[in-house]
């Protein structure tokens, strides 16, 4: 099986997913090493040739570190999980 963009990209967001709700449980170390696989993930993205994937995944980093910023995780999930079902039919 090939790995596409859309295959790192659906794994970013589970990844960014589990981080969320590890922060919203206060969870440091699951929050951290959730983390890291959304790093790492984002790692396999930015090869995959399709740039502007790369470049969304960078901002769902940013979107996280933001919403865990400003008290706004729950809102953040929410998003996130509207944007995962949108995927799910492609």
């Amino acid at each position: 099986m090939k790995k596409d963009a859309r295959f790192y990209f659906g794994n970013l967001m589970s990844d960014v997913a589990r981080s969320a709700r590890a922060a919203l449980e206060n969870n440091d170390a699951r929050y951290e090493d959730s983390l890291s696989r959304a790093r790492a993930t984002l790692g396999y993205l930015r090869f995959a040739h399709r740039p502007e994937a790369y470049e969304e995944g960078l901002l769902l980093l940013c979107a996280l570190a933001y919403a865990r910023t400003e008290g706004r995780l729950s809102a953040f999930c929410a998003h996130l999980s509207t944007l995962a079902r949108s995927f799910a039919v492609l």
